[in-house]
């Protein structure tokens, strides 16, 4: 367990950019925080991922950046999206954008990706920071070079870019929203409770159509991985689907410890009974849902403990699927 919490964390980032794999997020991302009026209704069907692989003169590869093209009228417009989880500041960004930008051009030329007039598309440099510290660092090559003599500035490099500091919004700003990345990033800042599970509600209503479902699974893989990344000290279950996130919503817990602990039973058990344990492990079962009766209904008397004690696996796993619509033990046990 300890070795697949240490996988989660470490697979975070790379988690993340797996995101922006999905053309939901990445439209979400430009109708949501790009000042331009044409992206805020740009159609799903207009994103079309594109190799990002290419290599440069080195001999060195990028495989982390997410390049799209959409269609924008009759036209194709490139998106370079460059996602930054750096705890500081690149003071050279634009002139490493320069670079990629010149990849990206060079290899739609070899391609022949040109457009009916056999020129480069239009290319949009978007730099998504999510460090702590706010993004100092200058969008503008030309910042960075030294004024030239007259007459040179026409001949000097020229490279800008689009910068999305998620720092620089407020919390307020991005529940506002009824944006993918909004919630995304309101989850990232969210410390309390109350917060986190309210973003994840919200999350998990917008992507109740099956035509998500790849998605989905992307983002409950994410969120487990940031939830144990930010709260370290819990010993949480995987997750695989997104409905075990919207179970765990159900239901009420003071802290993410007793969530995470309550869940680990809940699967634990009900894993141990649809496979019929054996009578040597029937008695672990039992344990199980004394465990999980206490956490729900506090201390039980002896007489429920006695008939646990002595219930064949077929009453056990009765008594449990009665637990999560019962109320109080009496009504578990009603019928008894």
């Amino acid at each position: 367990m300890r070795a697949y919490h240490a996988c989660m964390a470490h697979d975070h980032d790379t988690g993340y950019r797996q995101l922006f794999a999905h053309p939901e997020m990445v439209r979400d991302l430009l109708a949501g925080f790009l000042p331009y009026p044409w992206a805020k209704d740009l159609d799903l069907r207009a994103f079309e991922r594109v190799n990002a692989s290419y290599a440069s003169d080195t001999g060195r590869q990028r495989h982390d950046d997410m390049v799209w093209r959409l269609r924008l009228g009759a036209d194709w417009i490139y998106v370079y999206l460059l996602l930054e989880f750096q705890s500081r500041n690149d003071p050279w960004m634009a002139l490493r954008m320069q670079v990629y930008v010149g990849l990206l051009c060079q290899d739609l030329v070899k391609r022949h990706e040109l457009s009916r007039q056999g020129k480069l598309p239009p290319i949009l440099p978007v730099v998504l920071y999510n460090g702590a510290a706010p993004w100092r660092a200058s969008t503008d090559l030309a910042q960075l070079m030294l004024a030239p003599p007259e007459g040179l500035a026409p001949l000097q490099p020229e490279q800008r870019y689009l910068l999305i500091d998620q720092s620089s919004y407020d919390s307020a700003t991005l529940a506002e929203q009824r944006n993918l990345i909004a919630a995304v990033f309101r989850l990232q800042r969210s410390r309390a409770y109350k917060d986190i599970r309210n973003v994840i509600a919200s999350l998990a209503a917008w992507l109740k159509h099956g035509e998500c479902e790849s998605l989905r699974t992307t983002l409950t893989h994410w969120i487990a991985a940031h939830l144990q990344r930010q709260f370290s000290g819990l010993d949480m279950p995987s997750l695989e689907q997104f409905s075990e996130v919207e179970i765990m919503l159900k239901q009420e817990f003071k802290s993410w410890e007793e969530e995470w602990e309550y869940n680990a039973i809940q699967k634990g058990l009900k894993r141990g009974l649809r496979q019929g344990r054996q009578e040597g492990r029937l008695q672990a079962d039992r344990a199980w849902l004394e465990s999980l009766l206490h956490k729900r209904f506090g201390n039980m008397p002896p007489s429920i403990g006695a008939r646990i004690e002595a219930a064949p696996v077929a009453r056990i796993e009765y008594w449990y699927d009665r637990l999560f619509d019962a109320s109080s033990l009496e009504e578990i046990f009603a019928d008894e």
